[in-house]
């Protein structure tokens, strides 16, 4: 089994509701994001996947929902406060912390890969020294 990563990176603000702290006001970061899929070499195309296509695979789940989104837990009083909103908002059913961020990946990114290929590892940096990690256990 050959492992394959693709970086990618966007902007994106959000708050965490009820952190006792700065957090709980809209703030931003640039995230990079390492995507680690594998599966067995294609005897075609000697690849696991073209990263080109993973790159698309991104695209149209991580970037198209968080790249300049404002990130928010969707809740009674986000919505009351951001109805009147006219940006980009991309709702989450909970706090938008990395740790949540990457589960909702963890669901998003696997439809799409091609089959044979698996999602193994996401790694999530909010900040050039804080980042969340996720591990497919299973294989």
């Amino acid at each position: 089994m050959i492992s394959i990563t693709k970086k990618i990176e966007f902007e994106a603000a959000h708050r965490i509701s009820n952190y006792p702290g700065s957090c709980s006001e809209i703030h931003g970061h640039t995230y990079k994001l390492e995507v680690t899929v594998s599966g067995e070499i294609n005897r075609e195309t000697f690849m696991v996947m073209d990263f080109k296509d993973l790159k698309e695979i991104l695209q149209k789940t991580v970037i198209a929902n968080f790249d300049h989104a404002l990130i928010l837990k969707n809740n009674r009083e986000n919505r009351a406060v951001f109805s009147s909103y006219l940006g980009k908002i991309t709702w989450m059913e909970s706090e938008p912390t990395a740790e949540q961020m990457l589960l909702w990946m963890v669901s998003s990114i696997p439809p799409h890969l091609p089959s044979g290929v698996s999602l193994q590892k996401l790694k999530l940096h909010e900040t050039s020294g804080s980042f969340a990690t996720w591990k497919n256990i299973t294989g």
